[in-house]
């Protein structure tokens, strides 16, 4: 009898007992939960292309699927704020639990709540690398020109003396200049810090997988325009080929289309494909290059003055003998790198076993838009403009066995990645970072 009057209450209490169990254990999950997503959202915002947006979707999915995993479909309330500026994404995340004996055992009626705040740290921005490890002048800044490269880092991997120089007329603004030599003649317009003896920097993108490049060409020596005063060699291999028409283009017509705007100017469009001899854009043309990876083999991607050369989703590769760039003094370029494929973030690639020191050349203060990666680990860099380039990317980095700046060029590498969906190839723009629990 005095157990079967006692058994209601030990239910009770054993019930009550299994709640508060519950209870205890839905707040340290939630906690869990709450610090697992903060992490994740200030990992995310380590990356080179996240936002806002990216990294709000990164917690919530991340709160979504542990909160189904442990809760079903329990509703559950989440607050999230990303402060980009800061570093910093706060969580709170909140949910009823309920107890076989009702909610008025549990503290405030069963509710509870979780928060946490992660910070993202101790990334490092990269935008610019040359791979020569023995020369002088490998990072060089001649005359008057500049480089503004606010917030991200420089290096050079030559242990030469002046594997770094400027000229006293030059200025630079950077995060840190890191040489694996010296720095030759930094003035006070040299504001960056300086590191000397830095480690190496193995090339990013050694192991990427180059692009494809069939044995067959889709055009020949394509070319469009006024070409007067093109190389000899050019002029040679023409006269070679029994070509009179001063090297206009040849091969598949299909390629591309054409039609005329004015008595003077010309428009064409051109398509992916592989150009044999390369891609001459002559004086008056505008050309629009269409979405997909162009094979320049053999020859150069040259864009005379006074054409127009734009194209988004684009990516050059350029392999064999003279397959090098050349935007000419006057030359309008606006080009933005592929977002997905082989040469996603790739602007211009050069193949790895091109001849050694083929010249690439930036001449025109129009090439405004350069946005993606510039990757010549082969050639030399030089920017020639009488004004500022690449200014309207959001991003550019270089990675070239020699960058040189001359006359009164000034170039921007931006770092904004989060303003487009252009990736970063991995081993440049941000690179390290760690993310912690604040509290």
């Amino acid at each position: 009898m005095i157990a079967a009057l006692a058994s209601p209450v030990l239910l009770l209490l054993g019930a009550g007992a299994m709640d508060m169990a519950r209870y205890r254990g839905a707040v340290d999950e939630l906690q869990n939960i709450a610090d697992f997503a903060s992490i994740a959202g200030a990992r995310e915002m380590i990356l080179a292309n996240s936002n806002q947006s990216s990294i709000e979707n990164a917690v919530s999915n991340v709160i979504s699927s542990r909160m189904q995993s442990l809760f079903g479909n329990q509703p559950y309330t989440q607050d999230i704020d990303v402060r980009m500026d800061d570093a910093e994404v706060f969580v709170k995340v909140s949910f009823q639990v309920n107890g076989m004996l009702g909610q008025n055992l549990f503290p405030e009626n069963g509710l509870v709540k979780a928060d946490s705040v992660a910070v993202a740290a101790g990334s490092t921005k990269i935008c610019a690398i040359s791979l020569d490890i023995d020369e002088d002048d490998v990072f060089s800044l001649q005359d008057q020109s500049s480089l503004q490269a606010d917030g991200c880092s420089l290096y050079t991997n030559s242990y030469a003396t002046n594997a770094v120089s400027f000229s006293q007329d030059s200025s630079i603004l950077a995060e840190v200049v890191c040489s694996g030599g010296g720095i030759a003649n930094y003035s006070d317009a040299f504001k960056a810090t300086a590191l000397t003896d830095c480690p190496t920097i193995e090339d990013p993108l050694k192991d990427r997988r180059q692009p494809r490049v069939r044995n067959n060409c889709d055009e020949v020596d394509y070319s469009i325009g006024d070409i007067s005063g093109d190389t000899l060699r050019n002029e040679e291999e023409n006269d070679k080929d029994g070509d009179s028409s001063g090297g206009v283009r040849r091969g598949l017509p299909a390629m591309s289309a054409m039609s005329y705007d004015s008595a003077q100017t010309v428009s064409v469009t051109l398509r992916p494909g592989i150009y044999c001899g390369g891609i001459k854009i002559g004086r008056y043309v505008n050309a629009a290059f269409e979405p997909g990876i162009y094979i320049i083999k053999e020859g150069p991607l040259e864009i005379f003055p006074y054409a127009v050369a734009k194209g988004e989703g684009v990516g050059f590769y350029l392999t064999g003998v003279n397959s090098m760039i050349d935007f000419e003094e006057n030359s309008e370029i606006s080009f933005s790198a592929p977002v997905d494929g082989t040469m996603a973030g790739i602007l211009f690639w050069e193949n790895r076993r091109n001849p050694k020191r083929q010249i690439h050349k930036i001449s025109t203060h129009l090439a405004r838009e350069l946005l993606g990666t510039i990757y010549l680990s082969r050639g030399h860099l030089f920017i020639e403009a009488t004004d500022t380039v690449g200014e309207d990317s959001d991003f550019t980095i270089i990675i070239a066995k020699w960058l040189v700046l001359r006359g009164q060029s000034s170039l921007y590498l931006n770092t904004d990645y989060s303003n487009t969906e252009v990736p970063v190839p991995e081993g440049v723009g941000p690179i390290g970072g760690s993310a912690y629990l604040r509290n």
